[in-house]
């Protein structure tokens, strides 16, 4: 019989699912759509999303699941206990016949990746938000419903357009941003750009605004004021929401004893704003936490998550070999 392990990554965005060996190699590849039961259309869709990544992944890895010896589950929107619950309740209904399996929220997704332990605090930023925080003693917390912040891709879009239109109509100040997103959305000025938002008809989705967030990188990197505010701005939120989840399992993020991984879409983009404002405001708050940048994202935390709640020993050589090979668009927003 086979031994296959399953991770599986579900966000707002998309949902991901890898099938691998007990070396990490990948044998199958599943994608999905929003797993998130606050964020999907509707919760059968979220349910749709994740299971039907998964059974991609395990026909494609030629696996059924009965061969799988660990699964992970690192899904959005598991921010009560209920929430856990459902989802257990799902697993078992469809999966059952697996070895066993764990469900938590996806911010916990990137916690291994600085050096197995899984103790730390991760920052991810990606679509939205999802900060989380895992003491030696096995403590857990995570930000969940207590952000009341619009943060990651989603909040930078947001901010962005306001701050266009406020100077478009002159209660705002001047920012390259104008022209910026006016290019990006192809409109001739801010009042067609808001028009295009927000119209009765033929409005363009919300989360067309996703796009604008590495434009706003863009613009702080090459020095414009408006937006350098708006990455600050996230930058000082994420780290407060770093420190709550930290004292919630018994350690000041000032401390250094917890390691602060920052992972992400944006925090990891090619334009460093994110990444730079985020370990500025860190080396203010907690100068003493070793800072690091992932360099595989939260779906490969998820696999070193499968493999080490199957028994297997997570060294230097596996932290290694667990890193991003796929086809280019599969990790893709």
């Amino acid at each position: 019989m086979k031994r296959a392990y399953l991770a599986v990554d579900a966000g707002n965005s998309k949902t991901v699912a890898l099938v691998t060996d007990a070396e990490g190699t990948v044998l199958g590849r599943g994608r999905g759509g929003n797993g998130d039961i606050y964020g999907a259309p509707s919760v059968p869709d979220a349910i749709e999303a994740v299971f039907g990544a998964v059974e991609v992944a395990l026909t494609s890895a030629g696996i059924a699941s009965g061969e799988v010896v660990s699964a992970a589950f690192r899904i959005a929107g598991v921010d009560y206990p209920e929430d856990a619950e459902f989802w257990d309740e799902q697993v078992r209904a469809r999966l059952g016949d697996m070895g066993r399996w764990s469900v938590k929220n996806d911010a916990f997704a990137s916690l291994r990746l600085v050096d197995g332990s899984g103790v730390a605090v991760s920052i991810a930023v990606g679509t939205g938000p999802a900060v989380a925080a895992r003491a030696k003693d096995g403590r857990e917390e995570c930000s969940g419903f207590f952000v009341f912040d619009h943060l990651g891709g989603s909040g930078l879009g947001n901010a962005a357009l306001k701050a266009v239109c406020q100077a478009w109509m002159g209660i705002g100040p001047e920012t390259a941003l104008v022209e910026a997103l006016c290019t990006l959305y192809g409109v001739p000025d801010a009042w067609h750009l808001r028009h295009d938002f927000t119209r009765r008809f033929g409005a363009r989705p919300a989360t067309d605004l996703w796009q604008a967030s590495r434009v706003v990188l863009a613009a702080a990197d090459a020095g414009d004021t408006v937006a350098r505010d708006i990455v600050t701005a996230q930058a000082e939120a994420f780290v407060r929401y770093a420190q709550w989840c930290a004292r919630r399992v018994g350690v000041d993020l000032a401390s250094g004893e917890l390691p602060v991984l920052l992972n992400g879409s944006v925090a990891t983009s090619e334009h460093p704003a994110m990444r730079d404002a985020l370990t500025g405001e860190l080396s203010r708050v907690a100068p003493a936490a070793a800072v690091v940048v992932a360099d595989a994202s939260p779906l490969s935390g998820v696999v070193l998550d499968a493999l080490a709640e199957g028994g297997i020993v997570i060294g230097p050589d596996l932290l290694t070999r667990v890193r991003d090979a796929h086809p280019h668009d599969f990790l893709m927003t």
